[in-house]
């Protein structure tokens, strides 16, 4: 679909929290909190396929949406994500699973719509999702710049708040998101119709072209000559950095080519920390192999020296973003044995956010001090 213009100021002032950075004025606070609360029409542009397996535990769990039944409408979802994997209503599960959470567990209802997002960019429901996790993040990034207020009380147990660094990792990550958006555009539009991201507002021409091809050559056949000319670009450290990020954002599509390498090389040897943290974040979205992304990232961590402790927070962000058992045992080791204090706060508070019995293992781990 596409987003409003307001709609898309809302949603990048909310993220960038810097209402310069957009062109219009957005829609008033209470209109977008009533227009958000309302959940979208269920399989929009597409009608119904009954012939699809997933099709009645869909339309079960929807149901039991609009009744807010939402622990009993997670069942179905999960159920169809498990039976059916490939099912056409794959990607409706995991947005309205996101969704289920937004009144009872903001931080899963982050989480997920995190993975909602990284698994289904071309869903119809991807716009949804961005301005959900935009609305939900506001308030916490809010939060983290408050002032404290004396002897306030604290849940037992209470995850740690992230770092204001880390929570620049997540608006970084979701900027890029946005900017994703810009460039899908809709079938049968030439161009995609949003205003520039902040960061592309003042390029000249020429570049804009430039970066214009970078992503066209992305989205053509994978072959040798697109994968060096992407390469060669992404690692020129000569290279303007809107250029640098786009060739690394059109590798990222490359499932054919080492590219996991290339954004390595960025986070190992780079001198512009945006850059790696960039690189970072798409080791952390990368391929399938969620394990391989991990063992990537963690190889990072124990590699870099310990006076770059933004890339090290970063890279325990990533991982967490990955979420598996095997990101919740890294996080766990962080968190009971890393030097940076500020890490080990981190690992608990994402291991919090991931949430599983795998995770609550680690945390009762934490607790008893192994």
């Amino acid at each position: 679909m596409n987003m409003t213009p307001a709609a898309i100021a809302c949603v990048i002032a909310a993220c960038l929290h810097a209402p310069d950075a957009v062109a219009q004025t957005p829609e008033p606070a209470v209109a977008f909190a009533f227009r958000s609360a309302l959940p979208p029409a269920a399989g929009r542009f597409r009608g119904d396929d009954r012939t699809d397996p997933g099709y009645t535990l869909y339309k079960e769990g929807y149901a039991l949406i609009l009744e807010e039944r939402n622990g009993e409408a997670r069942k179905k979802f999960q159920a169809l994500l498990e039976k059916y994997p490939h099912s056409a209503y794959a990607d409706d599960a995991r947005y309205w699973t996101a969704y289920s959470y937004r009144n009872s567990d903001m931080r899963k209802a982050i989480t997920e719509y995190e993975r909602f997002i990284r698994e289904h960019p071309k869903s119809v429901y991807y716009d949804d999702a961005v301005a959900d996790m935009a609305g939900l993040r506001a308030p916490q990034a809010a939060a983290a710049t408050a002032p404290a207020v004396a002897d306030a009380p604290v849940a037992p147990f209470a995850a740690v708040a992230p770092t204001p660094a880390n929570m620049e990792n997540m608006m970084r990550h979701l900027r890029r998101q946005i900017r994703q958006i810009g460039r899908v555009g809709m079938p049968g539009m030439m161009r995609p119709m949003m205003t520039p991201a902040p960061d592309e507002e003042q390029l000249d021409d020429a570049t804009r072209i430039k970066m214009d091809a970078l992503y066209a050559l992305g989205e053509t056949k994978e072959d040798d000559k697109s994968f060096t000319t992407l390469r060669d670009v992404a690692l020129d450290a000569h290279a303007v950095h809107p250029l640098r990020e786009a060739a690394m954002d059109a590798l990222s599509s490359f499932t054919q080519h080492d590219v996991m390498s290339v954004f390595v090389d960025i986070v190992r040897q780079d001198t512009s920390a945006d850059l790696q943290g960039e690189a970072i974040d798409f080791i952390g979205e990368h391929g399938t192999d969620r394990n391989q992304r991990v063992s990537v990232l963690a190889s990072l961590y124990g590699a870099i020296p310990r006076s770059r402790d933004e890339q090290r927070k970063e890279i325990v962000y990533a991982i967490a973003s990955v979420g598996n058992d095997r990101a919740v045992e890294f996080l766990k080791n962080i968190a009971l044995k890393d030097e940076d204090m500020e890490c080990r706060r981190d690992a608990v508070y994402y291991l919090g956010s991931i949430g599983g019995e795998s995770a609550r293992a680690a945390l009762y781990d934490i607790l008893k001090g192994h």
